[in-house]
């Protein structure tokens, strides 16, 4: 099967990468497991070896038939055409894990954010530029929107370093694991408010916090959080952010 480049599609042959990705997600027998993004089944092999009750997420109608043929005989396993884009989850928390194609990885993820509280875990693999986003601190240039959303909800970690030749065909850029926990006490606040405020304040990196956010928050409710009006939105703790929306939302 040829790789789509419509699709982002870059399918996992290294074994030695297989395993340690496998290792992180630690399938246990009867758990339940969503794949997003299966692919030709490197990392579905193992997951459904495992016992663990699999949920399959594929958009490539082209792949379905394989996969069908591939686990026509696995009890365990189901299989969903349909965009990772629309998935909602309910119910008991499951892990979800992935090759998520570069092209909707960041909206995969905050829609996923949403949905946290479905979520026992996540394992993906990433672009590492996006990894490296995702797990940015305050002060770093990469910290960011991505970096204040994800770690309200999730603590983020980065893992295992993937060059381009793990993969048939080999992107231009190399890839890294990310791994979602889901905090057990996130700070309780409206989640579209805090999306909102974050785009605003990472609007124009350039520009001082004061400027960005000039037309919702004054000076003053800055610094009642302990944000100085002249620092830049990169600069600024996950925790003032959310301090400032409970402070706007009262």
């Amino acid at each position: 099967m040829k790789a789509k480049k419509s699709l982002g599609q870059n399918f996992l042959q290294d074994q030695a990468v297989i395993h340690g990705i496998i290792q992180l997600i630690h399938p246990q027998a009867g758990e339940s497991i969503i794949e997003i993004g299966p692919g030709q089944g490197a990392i579905t092999d193992h997951l459904q070896a495992s016992g663990a009750q699999l949920r399959l997420i594929e958009l490539d109608r082209d792949l379905i038939p394989q996969l069908q043929q591939r686990y026509a005989t696995a009890d365990n396993v189901q299989i969903d055409h349909m965009d990772a884009l629309q998935l909602v989850l309910s119910g008991e928390p499951v892990k979800v894990v992935g090759n998520l194609p570069y092209n909707i990885s960041s909206p995969l993820l905050i829609r996923l954010l949403y949905q946290a509280a479905h979520i026992h875990s996540a394992v993906f693999m990433l672009q590492k530029e996006v990894v490296q986003r995702v797990c940015a601190e305050p002060g770093d240039k990469t910290f960011g929107r991505l970096s204040v959303m994800l770690q309200h909800r999730f603590d983020c970690s980065a893992h295992l370093d993937i060059p381009p030749t793990a993969f048939i065909p080999q992107p231009k850029v190399d890839s890294q694991i990310l791994l979602l926990t889901p905090k057990t006490k996130p700070t309780d606040l409206p989640l579209p408010a805090l999306e909102q405020l974050v785009k605003q304040a990472f609007a124009m990196r350039r520009k001082t916090i004061r400027n960005n956010l000039k037309k919702g928050v004054s000076n003053e409710q800055l610094a009642q959080v302990g944000i100085d009006p002249g620092q830049r939105a990169e600069t600024i703790s996950l925790a003032q952010y959310e301090q400032l929306v409970l402070l706007l939302n009262a």
